[in-house]
């Protein structure tokens, strides 16, 4: 397996995630690993872990007389580990769990997977047997899968298939014999991370109906094996690739139904855990930072509902100040909302609000004569109002410069050709729009409906064409 991925560095996902670690008990040589690679030849190896969806370093060892021995006078949390060896960043994987950890690795760098075994460590034991086993059962598997595809006869068709629902029981028998006698241990938390949902029958339903019922199923029976409240599960891949699927995959991507699938998972995390500490905040900064429009809504309500009520007692109180004053500026700009009003005037100082502006269809711009991405950019509304100012659009483009600067924006309002649309601005700055319309960086495009409604925001200049395309196409169909 290649790890070109690594990070070396051991940094955390942002400031939301500073205090994440617990601090373990300290004791003297609490963690003592022995790896023997055979034909490895670098002075140097790495000890990685997971946590979350990434990898860290957690610890480097140096050739000895003894070999690579990795140690430390504070307990390894519980999780999957690596071993990773240079240059070329191969690696395999191991467990940690409880206060047995002092064992010993043998493999060879031939092939670091196969070769695996360990000394004293009977979770790994365990682990590699299990891998083994789902290995060999999934080539099996995918060979008869192969064979149904390319039969034509029926027979052999059913003799494939019954073959694969061998494989199937031997694996659930397998895991469930290890649920059995070990349920709280570490292995036993990542089958629980990885079973899937049983469908039942759904065949006597219409087709219509039959691929929304089994659906429907999937997704409430999705987490019925999962446990929330380990946290150890924060060190396991498997964890985090389960949780995010439920929401990246089984979830409408619109920001209401994320938020709402957000709460599930939170709410069902224990309060202050390690698990709620990461799944948390790295929601909160994957949707801070998202390509997506509107997706600031899931930020803005993770900030709401878990910073803003108290459910992140680990933050400090001025970056929490900080957090919720920004979501609280982001929340009259979000999809759906009527965009907040505000009187700006035009050349001839006389005033114009935007809610008076009476157009099925608004596009609102903020500009700068002085930012050159506007004026790439001002050429494609110019042909994009050409093209729909006759299908019920019009555009008030606000000129964010104010004080003397002002008559820089009627300057360049004749040389970049925009005279056929509204134009104002606000040389006092008495509206206040630049605060409310939280503008940081210019130009900044909505497109508004008739009631002043945020139908889509922050677009290049060059989308507007289809996105307005697809608006009429929608409403036409309405």
């Amino acid at each position: 397996m290649s790890f070109n991925h690594f990070e070396f560095n051991l940094r955390f996902f942002a400031i939301l995630v500073v205090t994440i670690l617990s601090l373990p008990k300290l004791q003297a040589e609490a963690y003592k690993i022995k790896v023997d690679i055979t034909g490895y030849r670098n002075d140097t190896l790495l000890l990685g872990y997971h946590f979350g969806d990434k990898q860290y370093i957690r610890d480097t060892a140096f050739r000895t007389k003894d070999g690579f021995v990795f140690k430390g006078d504070s307990l390894l949390e519980a999780g999957m580990y690596l071993i990773v060896v240079l240059p070329s960043h191969d690696f395999f994987q191991f467990l940690v769990d409880g206060e047995k950890q002092n064992f010993s690795i043998q493999t060879k760098i031939e092939n670091l997977t196969e070769n695996l075994s360990f000394k004293s460590s009977k979770i790994n034991d365990d682990f590699v047997k299990y891998v083994d086993f789902i290995s060999s059962r999934r080539i099996l598997a995918d060979s008869f899968s192969r064979q149904v595809k390319l039969e034509k006869d029926s027979t052999r068709i059913k003799f494939f298939e019954s073959r694969l629902n061998q494989f199937d029981t031997e694996v659930k028998a397998y895991q469930q014999d290890v649920l059995s006698k070990q349920p709280t241990s570490l292995l036993s938390l990542i089958i629980r991370s990885s079973l899937d949902v049983e469908i039942p029958d759904f065949s006597k339903l219409p087709p219509e109906k039959r691929d929304i019922a089994i659906f429907d199923y999937y997704k409430e029976h999705y987490f019925d094996h999962f446990d929330f409240k380990d946290d150890r599960g924060v060190r396991i891949p498997l964890y985090f690739q389960k949780i995010d699927r439920y929401i990246e995959k089984l979830t409408v991507q619109h920001p209401d139904s994320i938020g709402l699938a957000l709460d599930f998972v939170l709410n069902n995390c224990t309060a202050n855990s390690e698990n709620l500490k990461f799944l948390l905040s790295h929601y909160l900064n994957s949707y801070a930072n998202s390509k997506y429009v509107g997706m600031d809504g899931v930020y803005v309500h993770l900030v709401e509902n878990f910073y803003a009520n108290g459910k992140a007692p680990w933050m400090d109180k001025e970056n929490l100040a900080k957090m919720i004053a920004d979501a609280k500026s982001l929340k009259p700009l979000l999809i759906d909302r009527i965009a907040p009003n505000i009187k700006v005037f035009r050349k001839d100082s006389i005033p114009i609000q935007l809610h008076e502006i009476k157009s099925p269809y608004l596009v609102l711009i903020f500009w700068a004569p002085d930012c050159g991405h506007c004026k790439k950019s001002m050429p494609f509304v110019v042909d994009f109002y050409n093209k729909f100012k006759t299908k019920g659009v019009e555009i008030l483009a606000v000129c964010t410069k104010t004080g003397q600067d002002e008559k820089t924006c009627w300057e360049s309002v004749e040389s970049m050709h925009m005279g056929n649309w509204i134009n104002a601005s606000d040389p006092t700055h008495s509206s206040k729009f630049k605060i409310i319309y939280d503008l940081k960086t210019t130009p900044q495009i909505y497109i508004l409906d008739k009631n002043k409604k945020i139908l889509t925001k922050k677009i290049g200049a060059e989308q507007l064409g289809d996105i307005m395309d697809k608006l009429l196409t929608i409403k036409e169909n309405e």
